[in-house]
């Protein structure tokens, strides 16, 4: 913040103060930033005011951010503008914004251009704009092109190229107004890839857009592709509307109700999440019994930098966090969704697993990150029935769930754990297995036979009225359906077939 050489007692000082801050002493770290502003270090003072409005303490913030904005620290005169202004005092704001951009300070000169252009002084605007663009700030470009833009009416051209510097450096805004600029001027490819641009860099409108204008287009299936995105990335209800309407017209029934459920409350899943679901739900049944009986229920205490989670003082590894369920809304958000963590975290990264399949299979569930679920009957099951079959597609060891955020949320972990019990072929639990199974998914019957078979079993023989599969130990589970594809017997081989001698 300033290249100026401070008193070495006086940099001690600052130092100290900032390994306190670290380790959360604060009020150490306060006494030696005071210390160390008095001794010379004008920086100690900004920084002393950033922690003090970390800890909620907006005027002593203010306090320490003036004295090191008087002592030539540019940051601390934006920070002094910026509460200025949302305080309502924008002459005061403008005064400290106009110190901070005196001293070089790139937001200091964009804000100061913003409270410039917004009392009519485009001219002085564009000049502090440009300064800003200089000092590195592509919302500076951004803010030039849309001048220039006027909504349409005004320089294309120059818009088109301001607004282009910006999306080079990142900006999503203004790749997002490019696109329009070139729809304006009737270049329809120049407009596609801008929007994609867009997209890419999280705006949250550049999918839908894309998806309505290849859907006016008539690509059908590149718009649907892109209105999927958009719900899935940033959850546009006006994409899920339209996707319903196209997979309407396509005859899913199933799949447009879940879009046009999505934004509302999903009282059912996805077709193709129940078909996914259904063959792996008798094996994960078993393995989520063979778990629970090895966890018990204790207390539940986890560390997701570790990937640990410990239940009555064992601890195990290879946790995996899958997501969680919040009752108060009855709603699930993915782990790589949530904004407290990064989709590479190694707690999390494992779930790009899951991902994948779901976007490989076209299974939505598995691919939007929050999925409102008020209108099952009960949310809470329907979230940990989901979690459970997806968890699958991870191995391990199967999924535990606890309390958090004083019991108004539930956090879902995947262990993988070679300490834990890993499930077998049982025979005896195989017939509740898969009755349990058909209750839990209903829509067909034979899809989870098949499924469990092909778990655990060496061989399958189906007719229209039985199904048998074959186990490595040779044992046989045999059975029947009703005339409407229904359960209606079964028989499980409990005791080990033996060869007969000649």
């Amino acid at each position: 913040m300033s290249h100026v050489p401070y008193p070495s007692a006086a940099v001690e000082l600052h130092e100290d103060a900032l390994a306190a801050q670290r380790e959360e002493r604060w009020d150490a770290a306060e006494v030696l930033f005071r210390q160390a502003f008095e001794a010379g270090h004008p920086v100690a003072a900004y920084d002393l005011g950033t922690a003090l409005l970390d800890r909620g303490d907006r005027n002593g913030a203010k306090t320490w951010y003036r004295r090191a904005a008087e002592q030539g620290v540019p940051a601390a005169a934006f920070e002094v503008g910026y509460l200025e202004e949302r305080g309502g005092d924008l002459d005061e704001a403008e005064r400290w914004y106009r110190r901070a951009a005196e001293g070089g300070h790139r937001s200091g000169t964009l804000n100061l251009g913003v409270l410039v252009e917004d009392r009519g002084d485009v001219p002085a605007a564009l000049e502090l704009y440009q300064r800003a663009w200089e000092l590195g700030d592509s919302m500076a470009a951004f803010n030039i092109g849309k001048i220039h833009d006027d909504d349409g009416r005004g320089d294309l051209a120059k818009a088109a190229e301001w607004y282009g510097r910006a999306a080079e450096r990142g900006n999503g805004g203004a790749a997002y107004n490019l696109g329009h600029v070139r729809q304006d001027q009737g270049d329809t490819a120049a407009q596609a890839a801008a929007w994609r641009r867009a997209a890419d860099l999280g705006h949250p409108k550049a999918a839908c857009s894309l998806g309505i204008m290849f859907q006016r287009q008539g690509d059908q299936d590149e718009a649907a592709a892109w209105l999927r995105r958009s719900v899935e990335e940033f959850g546009n209800q006006r994409a899920a509307g339209l996707l319903a309407d196209i997979c309407e017209r396509r005859g899913d029934r199933g799949e447009a109700r879940f879009w046009r459920d999505l934004p509302y409350g999903l009282g059912a899943y996805s077709p193709r999440f129940e078909a996914f679901a259904s063959e792996g739900a008798a094996a994960a049944i078993h393995r989520q019994d063979v778990l629970n009986k090895a966890l018990g229920d204790g207390h539940v205490r986890f560390d997701i930098g570790e990937r640990t989670m410990t239940v009555d003082g064992e601890t195990y590894g290879g946790v995996t966090l899958l997501g969680s369920f919040a009752h108060e809304s009855r709603s699930w958000l993915w782990a790589w969704a949530n904004e407290h963590y990064r989709d590479d975290d190694p707690a999390v990264a494992p779930l790009r697993a899951i991902r994948a399949y779901g976007r490989e299979h076209d299974i939505p569930e598995l691919t939007v990150g929050y999925l409102d679920l008020s209108g099952f009957p009960n949310p809470h099951q329907a979230a940990t029935t989901m979690a459970i079959a997806a968890a699958a597609l991870l191995g391990g060891n199967g999924v535990h769930s606890c309390r958090i955020n004083d019991g108004r949320g539930s956090a879902y972990l995947h262990l993988d754990d070679p300490r834990l019990p890993t499930d077998a072929y049982d025979p005896i639990s195989a017939p509740r297995l898969v009755m349990t199974a058909v209750e839990v998914f209903p829509a067909d019957h034979r899809r989870v036979v098949r499924g469990l078979i092909a778990h655990y079993g060496t061989g399958l023989a189906e007719s229209p009225d039985v199904i048998q599969g074959r186990f490595p130990d040779g044992r046989s589970l045999t059975v029947g359906f009703t005339e409407q594809g229904l359960v209606k017997a079964i028989t499980s081989e409990n005791v080990h077939s033996t060869a007969q001698g000649s």
